[in-house]
Formats: structure tokens, C-alpha cells, sequence
């Protein structure tokens, strides 16, 4: 699976799992970012951890009345060996089913089938170097197949990523076709990370490159109230070998996340922003085609590939 499908998992483990109720942050990468007007769920007071453990036991449930939500989205890329930036602006979507939880959710041999989930992500604009150009990109995942369609360019790519019936969690931990390291339960992390929780602050700066250190500078100041996640893969596992390593930053009144690097083996890092968050669709509602994963008719235009990613 190709560099391109990895970065669309990490939208993916940063949204599917755990969702934003905070205001979101702001990385200085060019170009202006809408002034937030987050919709919120119900928030406590700040709550304050002794240990990453007692974090990822409280991170299990944080999504559990979260059925819909939308959002802008920032991603941003931060090139280590060429030292350049690149970020993408757009709009995220996201729905569940309700937990199943009882005993009359269980199918036949006992097990409580996974909760289906839809993740759509819009990415509209694309900025380089200052320079701020339109450029669609659509990525549907619908709890089977992944769709990647470029409306410009006319490509349409879907892959299928669960087999069909199938009741476990493909974002699971050791069960699904890729891995995702947010919104897992607290022991299946524990075996293939070492997690710590972290002051705020902590690994947003850049001591040899000044441009780089007042970008994460930026980050941080817009993460006030929020408790940091740092999470270090263990050695030898094949799941995680593509991460260098993972931080999260969680609202400390509500538990879910206002954004999230990952750093590569090679050092590159990928930034995930969230701005004007609407949970379960408290200013409009969100729109069915948004989760299509249809192929395009014959008359469209389009170059179309279908791949089946379960038989490998």
C-alpha cells in the first residue's frame, strides 16, 4: 500500500476513534484559518491525569455520545530533508452507529458486532510556500470500502478494506488491514506502545531550524487546555514500524482530541488541526452522498481503478 494510503489512515486514526470537542488549534503555515465557532458537547471541569494508564482507560468512553460531526480539517507536512512545508484545507465528516453494548447486539457466537463508521474527508485547498492554490482531493471510508477520487485530475481509486459480513473492528489494533493507533482500548496499546502523558509544550519546538520552531511554537500557544499523549512504539512490531513516533493533544474538560502529530522514520512530520467542530449535527445536518463510495458512471470521465486490499 503506497505513502498516499498511509496518510489517509492517519486521518483516519486521528477522527474515527476519538473526536474533537475542542476549538481547535492553529499552526502557522500560510494562509488564515476560519474563526472558530465550535459547537461543543457537554463539557466538564479539566481533568487532570496521574499517569498516561489512567488517560487511556478515560479515553476508552469519550466518544460514547458522539453519533455525528463535522469540521474544517488542516493537515499539514513538514518535510525533513528537503525542510519544506506543505498543508492541505478542507472539510472532515464523520458518523457511528450507537454503541452496542447489551446482550441482544450479540450475534450468534456471543460477540457484539463493531460499531459501523463513516469518515469522509474534503480536502479543497492546498498551500506551498506561501502560495495558496484550489485543489480538490475526496477520501470516503464507509467501514468497508476506501475511496480516493480526484475530481481534476478525473481518478478514482477504491479500495476495499473489510471483507464484507465481517463483525471485528478493522481499526483495531491487530485485527484490521492497517493500523490505528487512536481510539483503541488502553490494553491493546499498551503492547505495541510505550505511552506517557507530557506537559503541553513539550516537543513543540525546533532548536536547529527557526522557521520550523515558530510554526510548533504557534501550535502550542493554541493548545492551552489540553493534556498531551506521547506515545513511542515499541521496537520489532510491523504495526507501528511506520511511526517514529505519536503525540495527541486531548481537551482536558471534554477527552477528545484537538490535534495530533506523528513523526516518520525519516523525520518527516504530519500535523492534524481541527477548526469549527459541529457535534451530532447541532448546526446542519450532514448530507447522505457525502459517504457515497459509488463508482462513477461510464460517462463521466473518470480513470477507475477497484482493488481488493483483504486478499493480500
Amino acid at each position: 500500500m503506497g505513502r498516499v494510503v498511509l496518510i489517509w489512515i492517519q486521518v483516519v486514526l486521528f477522527f474515527v476513534g476519538l473526536l474533537s470537542g475542542g476549538a481547535g488549534a492553529g499552526l502557522a503555515t500560510g494562509g488564515a484559518v476560519p474563526d472558530d465557532e465550535t459547537v461543543l458537547p457537554r463539557a466538564s471541569e479539566p481533568r487532570t491525569f496521574k499517569d498516561a494508564a489512567e488517560l487511556l482507560t478515560a479515553l476508552e468512553i469519550a466518544d460514547r455520545d458522539i453519533r455525528t460531526f463535522a469540521s474544517e480539517i488542516r493537515y499539514t507536512r513538514l518535510f525533513e530533508i528537503q525542510g519544506d512545508v506543505q498543508s492541505r484545507l478542507g472539510k472532515l465528516y464523520f458518523k457511528t452507529d450507537p454503541p452496542r453494548e447489551t446482550s441482544a447486539s450479540a450475534n450468534d457466537s456471543g460477540t457484539v458486532p463493531a460499531r459501523r463508521r463513516w469518515v469522509a474527508v474534503r480536502f479543497t485547498e492546498m498551500i506551498v510556500g506561501g502560495r495558496r492554490d484550489k485543489q480538490e482531493q475526496v477520501w470516503v471510508f464507509d467501514g468497508e470500502w476506501l475511496v480516493e477520487k480526484n475530481p481534476t485530475e478525473r481518478q478514482f481509486i477504491k479500495r476495499r478494506m473489510v471483507r464484507a459480513g465481517e463483525t471485528y473492528d478493522p481499526l483495531r489494533v491487530g485485527e484490521g488491514p492497517f493500523f490505528v493507533p487512536v481510539g483503541q482500548k488502553r490494553e491493546d496499546m499498551e503492547v505495541y506502545f510505550t505511552a506517557e502523558v507530557r506537559e503541553v509544550g513539550d516537543g513543540l519546538s525546533d532548536a536547529y531550524d527557526e522557521s520550523r520552531d515558530a510554526m510548533l511554537r504557534a501550535l502550542s500557544r493554541n493548545l492551552e487546555g489540553t493534556v498531551q499523549l506521547v506515545l513511542t512504539p515499541k521496537p520489532g512490531l510491523r504495526q507501528v514500524q511506520d511511526f517514529a513516533l505519536i503525540r495527541v493533544w486531548y481537551d482536558a474538560r471534554t477527552l477528545l482530541p484537538r490535534a495530533s502529530m506523528s513523526i516518520d522514520p525519516l523525520g518527516d512530520i504530519d500535523v492534524f488541526e481541527l477548526f469549527r467542530v459541529d457535534v451530532n449535527e447541532a448546526r446542519e445536518k450532514i448530507g447522505a452522498d457525502v459517504f457515497s463510495v459509488e463508482t462513477p458512471g461510464a460517462g463521466e470521465g473518470y480513470h477507475i481503478e477497484v482493488m481488493d486490499e483483504t486478499r493480500r
